[in-house]
């Protein structure tokens, strides 16, 4: 290992303090190189943007109807809040990590470094069908909207159709493309979701044409939901259905750890990624928080129009809260502008998501845990068998098209991706203790780390205990009364993953790295790309 000057992220410069840098890895050449390798071609605003954004979709314009519905408007914020806390504090995990070694395989990659290589197979499959089954969800969610305008069930597979056609071609294009896609639909998602608080603060003081101030109305009368699946009595309701809120986050909120797969292909990571990270407090605080709290002060938790906020089978299925509160308060054609804003920022986030799949088994095949094929790269830079072979599973997305209709799908694979968010956060936050452990035993100073936060470690540990809880509870509705399915789509994560990482161990003879024996050194060169294994 050699010692280097340590890059300082905000002026550009090297800094007093030294870093180790390890002496060579065989997938960190120049970017002059002629072999195929990843194109860090993603620019600072492009990430930022992405950051703050890129996964918004069904979780605040749809998803929020139903944290409104189970938890009253004061309990969908608090959870919101309280979710959003600890995934702002796994991010700032992760992000010391990457921006620390921006040329790792994120943190597939990184937990096979700091705490054993079957826990960097367990995390990088699971995180791969998460994101693979999160794309197909933010279609079926497309579908959705497009039922507001086109209740024709024989149409929902042309619309699928047509949106995986395109997500794939995006994609295909090579990441300078992506980057500058995902750059506007990300702004037009900032801007609606702005205009949106607006109208919405507009609405609650009577200003819309129906004239009713509501003020603090629903706050006051129904802050918390005593009639939650008719459980009693109200203490228990209330706090059951508060419950079923941090889930509803955690799947709003899930994709955010996909910001480590950009590491790969974005320019000068070091600081793009710094600044993005510290960017996800803003996404939580003004796109969720402030939203959520506006719209729950419109809207009643008993509206029969939220979605999936009553019995099955009602409902059209076509409309998120923000649309019904413009509708119901005499707002002309402004719901149709909105759903169509929801329709792109679906069609977007899918778009992402499948972008981050097939980055993820880019990273397995380079780390020799997947079949080397998927680390094959196009000259523009597209991991194109693992692009192809993720797509393939974007095709659940037509089990909208069949029995059960959309909202069950829907259901379904939300429930799949949900519990597949919270289980990759406790990875992460794992992986981050023993990162922070293996320094302090080699004597590494954290004072060395371009990106630091003071939250650590406890934040790490709180991240823990905190999902670890919230998972165990996560599918206690499907058990009384009982539904096979239901608790199947819930829990089928955790035994997928252990079933992985035991697996891994047992047929590699893996064993946890030892903290002084830790590579806790940074591989990352300035100016350099990542080499494809597979040339």
């Amino acid at each position: 290992m050699s010692s280097e000057k340590v890059y300082d992220a905000e002026k550009g410069s090297k800094s007093n303090l030294d870093v180790e840098v390890a002496a060579h890895d065989d997938r960190v050449v120049d970017a002059s190189t002629e072999d195929p390798h990843m194109h860090r071609a993603l620019k600072g605003r492009q990430v930022s943007m992405i950051a703050i954004a890129g996964t918004i979709g069904t979780g605040l314009f749809l998803g929020s109807g139903k944290a409104i519905a189970n938890g009253g408007p004061v309990g969908a914020v608090l959870g919101y809040l309280i979710v959003g806390l600890l995934v702002g504090m796994m991010m700032y995990c992760l992000g010391e990590m990457m921006v620390h070694d921006p040329s790792a395989g994120g943190f597939i990659e990184f937990s096979s470094r700091y705490v054993d290589p079957a826990l960097g197979f367990a995390m990088g499959w699971q995180f791969w069908f998460q994101t693979a089954m999160t794309a197909p969800v933010e279609v079926v969610a497309a579908s959705i909207v497009i039922q507001y305008w086109d209740q024709a069930s024989n149409h929902l597979a042309i619309y699928v159709t047509v949106m995986l056609i395109g997500m794939i071609g995006i994609n295909l294009a090579g990441v300078k493309y992506f980057g500058e896609f995902e750059f506007w639909f990300s702004f037009l998602k900032i801007s609606t979701v702005i205009g949106l608080c607006i109208v919405a603060l507009v609405i609650d003081l009577g200003g819309a044409p129906d004239r009713d101030r509501r003020g603090f109305r629903y706050w006051r009368d129904s802050p918390f939901n005593n009639d939650y699946l008719d459980i009693v009595p109200a203490s228990k309701a209330r706090f059951l259905g508060f419950w079923a809120v941090l889930t509803q986050a955690a799947f709003s909120y899930g994709g955010m750890e996909g910001l480590a797969s950009i590491c790969l292909e974005a320019e000068n990571p070091r600081k793009t990624m710094r600044t993005a990270v510290r960017a996800i407090f803003y996404r939580i605080v003004l796109l969720y928080i402030v939203s959520l709290w506006l719209v729950g002060m419109c809207i009643s938790p008993d509206d029969p129009n939220l979605l999936q906020a009553n019995a099955e089978g009602s409902g059209t299925g076509a409309q998120a809260p923000f649309v019904i509160v413009i509708r119901t308060s005499g707002i002309k054609v402004l719901d149709h502008i909105v759903n169509a804003v929801i329709l792109t920022s679906a069609f977007s986030s899918g778009n992402e998501f499948l972008y981050s799949s097939s980055r993820a088994l880019f990273m397995l095949a380079q780390e020799g845990q997947a079949p080397r094929i998927f680390a094959k790269v196009l000259p523009n830079g597209v991991p194109i068998v693992a692009l192809a072979f993720t797509s393939l599973f974007s095709l659940l997305a037509y089990l909208n098209c069949g029995a059960g209709g959309a909202e069950d799908a829907f259901n379904w694979l939300a429930n799949i991706t949900t519990l597949g968010s919270m289980l990759t956060w406790c990875g992460v936050a794992i992986t981050h203790i023993r990162f922070y452990r293996g320094m302090k035993a080699q004597g590494v100073s954290r004072d060395i780390l371009p990106f630091k936060s003071w939250l650590m470690p406890w934040g790490a540990y709180c991240v823990l205990c905190s999902f670890l809880v919230i998972i165990f509870f996560s599918g206690w509705t499907s058990l009384k009364p009982w539904s096979a399915s239901d608790f199947f789509s819930t829990y089928i994560n955790i035994p997928f993953t252990v079933l992985l990482y035991f697996g891994w161990k047992y047929f590699k003879k893996t064993k946890i790295v030892s903290l002084t024996e830790m590579d806790v050194t940074s591989h990352y060169i300035e100016g350099s790309v990542v080499r494809s294994k597979l040339h």
